[in-house]
């Protein structure tokens, strides 16, 4: 009796034991694994530097959104008008970007010429340095095939002398050269537009290609072409606003396939039609209405300082189309 009263106190006591044991176990894998477990291998540090490669490569992926054209003047062809009629022109800092650069053109060219040397006299600085290189009746098919001691040459001169554009830049030094494009000169002299537009832009990739090859750092930026004032459009002439227009965006095209900034001048100064406005038009009633006066060239000089602006502040971006409208 005594032995199985001795048996079964000593099956109670190992079934505590193991109880015991097993409460302990739980509670202990419990505990490291809600609140106290240690995590393998990590350290607070390595955890700081993982969540740093992670952000550093998030940064890394993260690309800003490349600049978009915008124009900087009304759109409402009256509040132009009246916007440009009143331009205050004062110094401003952005025409030191200017400085060592040369504007080349025709006569609306060697007329914005006259505006800056004049205003010059009161606007110390207006457009930096900046040197002109234009002339009358002066196109990218005489500049190609006229010869200096042709009594009809229309080159424009440099220091006493006859030269076609890539001997007047490198005789200059200059480092940026601000083409204009001269197809008002140039479309009406072949047998019809389509001929004048397409062998004009010949022409002036030529041109650019020469300047390039004679200097590859000079940096060369396209003005676009303006419009003929609405009593000189006649769409039946070679030259009209349709060529003209044809002509801007094939080299607007060009210029953003190669790299090349285009500055549009033109729109700024259409009326609701398309046409030169009369209000910055300088000969209204001539045989060809397209000159410029005093309220256009306005409108230039704060479009060329909107362009100097956003090119050092890398914010520049040529149009990826010019309106168009139904020449």
């Amino acid at each position: 009796m005594r032995k199985i009263v001795l048996f079964i106190l000593s099956t109670i006591v190992c079934l505590y034991s193991v109880i015991s044991c097993v409460d302990v176990n739980v509670e202990d894998y419990s505990s490291q694994t809600n609140s106290e477990k240690p995590v393998q291998g990590v350290s607070s540090e390595d955890t700081t530097e993982e969540d740093a490669s992670i952000e550093s490569s998030a940064e890394s992926s993260f690309q800003e959104e490349p600049p978009v054209y915008e124009s900087i003047y009304p759109v409402d062809y009256s509040e132009r008008v009246a916007y440009y009629t009143n331009y205050e022109l004062t110094a401003d800092v952005n025409d030191a970007y200017f400085n060592d650069s040369v504007f080349v053109g025709n006569s609306i060219m060697l007329h914005y010429k006259n505006y800056v040397t004049s205003a010059r006299g009161s606007v110390s600085g207006l457009l930096g340095n900046a040197n002109f290189f234009a002339a009358a009746s002066f196109s990218f098919y005489n500049n190609k095939n006229q010869t200096a001691d042709q009594s009809d040459c229309a080159w424009p001169v440099y220091q006493g002398e006859k030269l076609n554009i890539t001997s007047a830049v490198n005789k200059m030094g200059v480092q940026t050269v601000y083409l204009s494009l001269m197809a008002l000169n140039d479309i009406a002299i072949y047998k019809d537009g389509m001929t004048g537009v397409d062998e004009t832009f010949v022409l002036l990739t030529a041109l650019i290609d020469e300047l390039k090859n004679t200097n590859s750092n000079l940096n060369i930026v396209i003005i676009g072409n303006t419009y003929l004032h609405s009593s000189s459009n006649n769409m039946g002439n070679k030259l009209n606003n349709g060529s003209i227009h044809t002509f801007n965006t094939k080299v607007l095209d060009y210029c953003n396939q190669n790299g090349l900034d285009f500055i549009d001048v033109a729109y700024a100064l259409v009326d609701d039609n398309g046409c030169l406005g009369t209000e910055f038009c300088s000969d209204v009633g001539s045989s060809v209405a397209c000159h410029l006066n005093k309220n256009a060239f306005n409108a230039w000089t704060e479009l060329l300082r909107d362009y100097a602006g956003k090119k050092q502040a890398g914010r520049w971006a040529n149009p990826t189309e010019l309106k168009g409208f139904n020449y």
